[in-house]
């Protein structure tokens, strides 16, 4: 396939990002490089590299200096880090995933917000007999706004984030302990930012109970959540409580392992 040939193609908004790509990719590769030579490995005009790199420079993803020498800022780095952060952060929790799973003997789970859903990235079934059936799977999706580790990652979400996510949430009733409106939901968030946990008080699925608490990056953005997870006929409020150590400490190990340092 000619690959060349359906670029030539597209719309001139498309054009201009592929030239922002190649421009912030030209700039990861040198320390510093002048426009000229810039517009050269890019391929493009002088003033058209030149109007790209003050947007670049306005948003924060490049700077000029005294001898007008182009370089790119950590902003580029903080991204990288973060889309890191992500793809390996299934393997760098397993450890602590299977130590809580033994310890607890109950369901474990780590999830994540991914285009305005939350996603299970990983599960580790209880080991007791008796166990509930959860709606919870690898790769599956459910409400942020009743479920633990989904309370966590909205607690932590940006104001703009979050107030997207009110605003289209349609608090539908799962169970009769489900939170159904806006003011209670952020009454639960503001206790849970309180308290660094949170708890799911069958609130998504009768007779299922967890503790969740929150996982951090290098730069200390929450960005998933790790829970223990089990029916009400074992996790009474005394159970609940005694997991909560279990559960935040994990989730600060976790957090360590992708680099953040609590200050």
């Amino acid at each position: 396939m000619d690959t060349t040939r359906i670029v030539s193609k597209e719309p001139g908004e498309v054009q201009s990002v592929i030239k922002t790509l190649r421009i912030l990719e030209a700039l990861a590769e040198h320390d510093k490089i002048t426009l000229t030579d810039l517009a050269d490995l890019v391929g493009g005009h002088k003033s058209t590299v030149y109007r790209f790199m003050c947007t670049l420079i306005e948003q924060g993803y490049a700077k000029r200096d005294d001898s007008d020498l182009y370089s790119p800022t950590l902003k580029l780095f903080q991204i990288g880090m973060c889309t890191y952060s992500r793809i390996d952060l299934v393997n760098q929790a397993m450890p602590t995933l299977k130590r809580m799973a033994f310890l607890s003997e109950e369901t474990v789970h780590l999830a994540m917000e991914s285009d305005g859903q939350l996603v299970y990235l990983h599960k580790i079934e209880s080991s007791h007999s008796l166990r509930v059936s959860m709606q919870s799977r690898i790769g599956s999706s459910a409400p942020e706004y009743c479920t633990g580790v989904g309370k966590i990652l909205l607690a932590w979400a940006s104001a703009d984030d979050l107030e997207q996510y009110m605003s289209k949430c349609p608090f539908l009733r799962f169970t009769p302990r489900t939170i159904c409106n806006r003011l209670d939901l952020e009454n639960e968030l503001n206790q849970i930012r309180e308290r660094g946990y949170c708890f799911d008080d069958e609130e998504h699925e009768n007779g299922v109970r967890c503790v969740a608490a929150p996982i951090r990056d290098y730069y200390g953005n929450v960005i998933a959540s790790v829970s223990i997870s089990g029916p009400t006929v074992r996790l009474d409020d005394n159970r609940m409580a005694s997991l909560v150590d279990l559960v935040v400490v994990s989730a600060r190990e976790i957090s360590q392992s992708l680099g953040w340092i609590k200050k």
